[in-house]
């Protein structure tokens, strides 16, 4: 029906447009009567070649309301619609939108493992497609045991937001991640990066603030903006994940017991600059975000002390970094008698280091220490 519709449309249109060609005598006559033909035939065969005709047989809008009820499929006619879409997917199964249209409408339904199941194969047509590398790790949570996101899924993701920035679902995730992991520092460097994108004050934005502020939370450091939308909302920006993933519980007291004995009396704070190589300034496009980060000092890269991020940054910086810096209220950089300093530029906006990243070297300091620290940016990421 779809396709004697669309010829007719099709027909309907070439006529009206070449009718004054038509009517006359003319040179051209014939070339629109040809046309006349032509041009319909050629839209039909673009759409079935080049389209999505699969989502014909499939009312995704149907899909997504209860079966059974007023104006919905019934269960009965989606899975029929679903295993038409299968078989022409078996007769064609390299059409990647036909999978991740498949694995979508699964998920529509709740029908998880079979979602991630068209999503692997989707993967495996496109390894590095950005959206179904997303699609596929969420998949993968909502069919875990405990709902984490293992270290493969990670590894999607990192890559998917590496190729891709604008993927905020990816994001998003990465932060839920981190949290997992216990580094809310990450977490709140993720879900920061993602409100860049997303509309200030937008439902989403505010269920992303309201991560943020638990997160800091946690870390015993001071939320500076409530909000007051729900948390479960932040399933418009990842579907159900705010529900399925839940951040561990983090025991601030626990993380400052491991106090050093030494405490930097009267500490105000150690001045920084950073510089930026011609090739780094070269290479840093508009949008990037810079991390100083500080650490203990010890070849183990553990959590940072504390994190300054600067969006768009240009060089040179002066900055000064204070225990306003500290991830943790309990646990500030004034503790450390020695700090480890670093800076890098993130093209993608991730915390994490990707290939590509423009870096310092890392440069031990006493924070008695007088003068002004140098980080130069002069070594690529590999």
């Amino acid at each position: 029906m779809f396709w004697a519709i669309a010829a007719v449309a099709l027909f309907a249109a070439a006529f009206v447009t070449f009718w004054p060609l038509l009517r006359g005598k003319s040179f051209w006559q014939p070339a629109a009567l040809a046309l006349l033909f032509l041009l319909p035939a050629g839209g039909l065969w673009i759409y079935s070649n080049v389209g999505t005709p699969e989502a014909i047989d499939l009312p995704v809008a149907q899909v997504g309301q209860h079966p059974g009820g007023a104006g919905g499929a019934s269960a009965e006619d989606i899975d029929a619609m679903i295993d038409s879409l299968r078989s022409r997917l078996t007769r064609t199964p390299e059409r990647l939108d036909g999978w991740v249209l498949l694995a979508r409408t699964l998920k529509t339904l709740q029908r998880y493992p079979e979602a991630r199941e068209a999503l692997e194969v989707a993967h495996g047509i496109a390894p590095d497609d950005p959206l179904v590398m997303v699609e596929l790790a969420e998949a993968r949570v909502f069919t875990s045991a405990d709902g984490r996101i293992d270290e493969l899924s990670v590894a999607m993701l990192e890559r998917a937001v590496e190729l891709d920035p604008s993927q905020q679902k990816g994001m998003w995730l990465l932060g839920i991640a981190s949290a997992q992991a216990g580094d809310d520092a990450f977490a709140v460097s993720y879900w920061e990066s993602l409100l860049q994108q997303l509309e200030p004050g937008s439902t989403v934005a505010q269920s992303v603030q309201a991560q943020v502020n638990e997160a800091r939370a946690r870390m015993g450091m001071t939320v500076e903006t409530p909000v007051e939308a729900p948390v479960a909302t932040a399933s418009e920006a990842a579907p159900a994940v705010a529900a399925a993933v839940e951040p561990p519980a983090q025991s601030v007291g626990d993380a400052g017991s491991a106090s050093p004995d030494t405490v930097t009396a009267d500490w105000s704070g150690t001045d920084v600059r950073v510089l930026a190589s011609d090739a780094a300034r070269a290479a840093i496009p508009a949008g990037a975000v810079l991390f100083v980060v500080v650490r203990s000092p010890g070849p183990a890269a553990g959590p940072p002390l504390g994190v300054r991020r600067i969006a768009d940054p240009q060089f040179p910086i002066e900055l000064t970094v204070s225990d306003r810096d500290s991830m943790m209220a309990q646990r500030p950089i004034s503790l450390e008698s020695e700090v480890q300093l670093q800076a890098r530029v993130s093209l993608s906006g991730s915390p994490a280091a990707r290939p590509g990243d423009w870096q310092s070297a890392a440069v031990n300091v006493a924070l008695d220490a007088a003068g002004t620290v140098e980080l130069r940016l002069d070594q690529r990421v590999e």
